[in-house]
């Protein structure tokens, strides 16, 4: 997959036919909350404001669009008249155009390599494309740089030498071999990348890790500082001025060893430690999080582990809580773009 914009009205078709689409903005109530809605036919000839500019670069393009519903009347298009955006599962908004905000993002995935999570690898691997299309379709006006990378929930064994550490960037597994090299000499891919090649090979990690599950200590090791220095395994991948999008999954019970999920570890300062890896900032990360919550079944033991709940719960709205054994994690992911879309709208980069 090469990170493909969608097809929209360009600067040619404006200059050629004068004319574009009609406006989205009666859409935008309805698009902020993942809907889309039809406007009943009235008959209307409306101004719409392109993004295009006219031909001197002065300023916006405004034309005149009338156009008729099916009774024959003359209608103002509704928000979803036109070429459609591409659809994940539950749907994807419209692309916000956005005057400040994000221009990247850092995705660092976090996948528990422990015995039980065979299966929740390959949901993961058949949920991936279309979650990170429809990020990038929702932010294809606003964001022009990805980083995707791979930690798994213990130091992983099969990694490259000098980078078997919780918290390490993976570049090397066992069923994939040799990930390397990325497009940009990272250990980590970008958009530059074919990530349907490059990061299954970095996501199958295997199940054969240590039964002492650590991802959420993990999570906090790659983005310490201590990480990314010259020549260290997380160099160059966490960005101050990138929104953060960190994907937890994990299957861990509350229960045996002594690891994130036991009751007797002390959680107490997981939140400020990730808080601390975007400068302070709240509002400059969304974390998701597939973990044993609700729908348990998958889970040994049948319960739900209340460290990694709350861990999720502690970010607010900038949390998005998800069983790890649901049958397709699509609908979750899709749920999350939303949240990921308004994050990178809000986001103020520092100076």
């Amino acid at each position: 997959m090469r990170w493909l914009g969608r097809l929209g009205c360009s600067l040619g078709t404006v200059l050629l036919l004068g004319a574009c689409p009609a406006s989205e903005d009666e859409g935008d109530d309805d698009i902020e909350s993942g809907r889309t809605t039809h406007a009943p036919p009235t008959t209307a000839t409306s101004e719409t404001t392109d993004s295009a500019t006219t031909a001197d670069g002065t300023g916006p393009v405004t034309t005149s669009a009338t156009s008729t519903g099916s009774s024959g009347s003359s209608t103002t298009d509704s928000p979803t008249t036109g070429i459609q955006p591409p659809y994940f599962d539950l749907g994807v908004p419209d692309s916000p155009k956005f005057d400040m905000g994000c221009r990247k993002v850092d995705f660092l995935f976090v996948i528990d390599n422990s015995g039980s999570m065979s299966a929740q690898q390959a949901q993961l691997l058949a949920s991936f494309s279309g979650f990170i299309t429809a990020i990038q379709d929702s932010l294809e006006e606003s964001v022009d740089s990805y980083h995707v990378g791979v930690i798994t929930s213990d130091a992983y064994s099969a990694n490259a030498p000098g980078c078997n550490t919780l918290g390490a960037l993976v570049s090397q597994t066992q069923a994939g071999g040799d990930c390397t090299p990325f497009a940009e000499g990272g250990r980590f891919a970008t958009e530059m990348d074919d990530l349907e090649v490059v990061f299954p090979c970095m996501a199958e990690v295997g199940a054969f890790g240590s039964g002492v599950e650590q991802p959420v200590t993990g999570a906090i090791a790659a983005l310490d500082p201590v990480m990314a220095g010259p020549g260290d395994c997380n160099e160059d991948f966490l960005r101050d001025d990138a929104i953060l999008v960190l994907v937890v999954l994990t299957d861990d019970p509350p229960a045996g060893t002594l690891d994130d999920a036991n009751l007797g570890t002390d959680t107490s300062t997981w939140y400020d430690s990730i808080i601390a890896a975007k400068n302070g900032d709240p509002e400059a990360l969304v974390v998701v999080g597939f973990v044993p919550w609700m729908n348990v079944g998958c889970v040994v033991f049948g319960i739900e582990s209340p460290n990694l709940i709350g861990f999720v719960e502690s970010f607010g709205d900038q949390g998005v809580l998800a069983s790890i054994c649901e049958p397709d994690f699509g609908p979750a992911f899709a749920g999350a773009v939303s949240t990921i879309v308004s994050t990178c709208e809000n986001f103020e980069p520092p100076a």
